[in-house]
């Protein structure tokens, strides 16, 4: 029998704990942070599909808004967890595929995800031309996914994973189209991971300047972007993302807005702040989370 292909862990150590109990001290220790605002008993029949923006920078920035959300989505399904957790990534230019993890599973410090590739063969019937699809051969190279992993494995331990990379297009109504359709068998969590506005010289980005003016600017270019996942505005998203600078991976939240609105689900934020909040100084990234889930008013 051939080993079981798997992805490894390339930004443990740097971007997040290595062992699994230091991913667990780093949950203990934000526990107070995490127990914030939860949120009422789950309804008794869960949703079969629910969504979350949460960001991806390292855990001492985002790491605890990360896993807020996830244990805010995680209370959604009452118990019931999903069969599948969808991590859509991005650090994509519009126009680029969208790219798919091909291996059988992925490591992280809590044990391995296994990937569904099923649900990447059901695309390309579902889909057609308008999504087209390629493999991330070779080092991960990219945060936006692999930062997610050892929370998703920790709330969502006996699901499966769908691991993507998705361009900020119209795209993301093709792939949301097709994961609801997917999805409404075992049940399935997007999560689009994404983090807001990244201002200061070192994104060649302060058209504010630097100091506090620049400071509100990113927070105010942050608080239009999470409008418009909140208002489901595909076009509004993608545009702030792509022309405004307000989401380096704009297209993973549109696909979950897209899944919101056309299943109806009404989108809660659940925290929003900056890495400048955490260390102070010309550079500043915000963080925002976000879930979707229950019917919408």
């Amino acid at each position: 029998m051939s080993p079981r292909q798997t992805r490894l862990c390339q930004l443990s150590g740097s971007w997040y704990p290595t062992a699994a109990s230091a991913v667990r001290r780093e949950l203990q220790g934000w526990e107070p942070y995490l127990a914030e605002g939860e949120s009422p008993p789950p309804p008794p029949l869960p949703p079969r599909i629910a969504c979350a923006v949460v960001p991806h920078a390292g855990w001492l920035f985002s790491g605890k808004l990360a896993a807020r959300t996830l244990r805010r989505a995680q209370s959604l399904f009452g118990g019931q967890p999903p069969q599948t957790v969808a991590v859509l990534g991005g650090h994509l230019p519009p126009g680029a595929p969208l790219y798919f993890y091909a291996e059988e599973e992925w490591e992280t410090p809590l044990g391995p995800l296994p990937l569904r590739q099923d649900y990447l063969e059901s695309f390309r019937s579902l889909a057609g031309p308008q999504l087209p699809f390629s493999p991330w051969e070779g080092p991960t190279n990219d945060n936006t996914v692999e930062v997610e992993l050892p929370l998703v494995k920790h709330y969502f331990p006996d699901s499966s994973l769908v691991a993507l990379r998705v361009p900020p297009d119209e795209s993301a109504s093709f792939l949301g189209e097709s994961l609801s359709r997917l999805g409404a068998e075992g049940g399935l969590l997007v999560v689009a991971s994404t983090d807001l506005t990244h201002y200061g010289p070192a994104y060649a980005f302060a058209p504010a300047g630097l100091g506090p003016a620049g400071e509100k600017f990113r927070r105010q270019n942050d608080e239009k972007f999470i409008q418009a996942a909140l208002s489901l505005d595909l076009p509004e998203i993608l545009r702030l993302g792509n022309h405004q600078r307000a989401a380096c991976s704009a297209g993973a939240a549109a696909t979950a807005a897209f899944i919101a609105r056309s299943l109806g689900l009404a989108g809660s934020l659940v925290d929003h702040y900056a890495s400048a909040d955490i260390l102070p100084g010309d550079q500043s990234v915000g963080y925002a989370g976000i879930v979707y889930g229950g019917a919408a008013a």
